[in-house]
């Protein structure tokens, strides 16, 4: 009888043992048997002040706080901050799946902010012992800026017209300007109806104001900057001019010569009735 009831205590400890969760750490845990979570088709739910933190559903999606849409794997609130230690990449999304057409790897975006707010900014110190400053962001209004910078309220007149704000230069190997319509070309040169000023009327522009007509003074370019699409038009519409004045020149030059082929023979017989 005692040997039965020895037994006994020995089954009942074991089984208490095995159904125990030290909340100071555990021994001898064998993670097919022992194990934090559920055996059925439920969602495993962490509470603190008896309201739900943390949820991890039956497929394995994790819920921080209250969970919005049910085909998220992972969903939480409140910000967030990741640090890593690491001398490799200390970050790497990656998408092993063929993705629909329109669909995004990383998809950001944000309640309507009348503010200047930043949807994505990357930053990084200029120099060793410098706090770190913004070199790229991507702000709520559409606009980008590339480039240290701390201010992203650009003080330029026109700037509301305008979405990249490079900093320091670009270097690329093509850039293409479209241009609004045919009307913004400089063909209108070479219609019949364009006025084309006299050499002596630019030569008088030139004097009076020390640059081509139609072209703006320099002190204006580094007040307004340069419109690519605009003065390009305007450089062509000088090339098409000089072409115009090298035409009309050709035609004098021509007159001219025939002029004097018609005298150089004329003289050639006067001479030759003289013999």
């Amino acid at each position: 009888m005692r040997t039965k009831l020895m037994s006994i205590a020995i089954l009942a400890s074991s089984f208490s043992f095995a159904q125990t969760w030290n909340l100071t750490g555990n021994t001898g845990i064998n993670s097919t048997t022992d194990f934090l979570g559920t055996t059925d088709a439920k969602d495993l739910i962490l509470k603190t002040g008896n309201i739900e933190r943390m949820n991890i559903n039956s497929v394995g999606k994790i819920t921080l706080k209250q969970q919005s849409d049910l085909d998220l794997s992972f969903e939480t609130f409140g910000r967030l901050q990741f640090n890593t230690d690491t001398t490799s990449d200390g970050m790497h999304i990656f998408n092993n799946k063929q993705m629909m057409a329109g669909a995004d790897v990383v998809w950001i975006s944000s309640a309507y902010q009348p503010n200047d707010t930043g949807l994505l900014s990357i930053s990084s110190p200029p120099t060793a012992g410098d706090w770190s400053k913004p070199v790229f962001s991507v702000r709520s209004n559409g606009k980008v800026f590339m480039g240290v910078r701390l201010n992203f309220s650009p003080t330029c007149s026109d700037c509301g017209e305008y979405r990249l704000f490079v900093q320091d230069g670009i270097r690329t190997e093509k850039i293409k300007v479209d241009i609004a319509s045919a009307n913004n070309w400089a063909d209108y040169v070479f219609k019949k109806d364009y006025k084309l000023r006299t050499l002596e009327e630019v030569e008088k522009h030139i004097t009076e104001k020390g640059h081509l007509p139609n072209i703006p003074a320099a002190d204006e370019i580094v007040k307004n900057g340069i419109n690519l699409a605009e003065m390009d038009a305007k450089l062509l519409e000088k090339i098409e001019e000089l072409t115009l004045y090298s035409i009309e020149q050709n035609k004098k030059i021509q007159n001219q010569t025939e002029k004097i082929e018609k005298l150089e023979k004329k003289l050639n017989q006067l001479l030759s009735e003289k013999k």
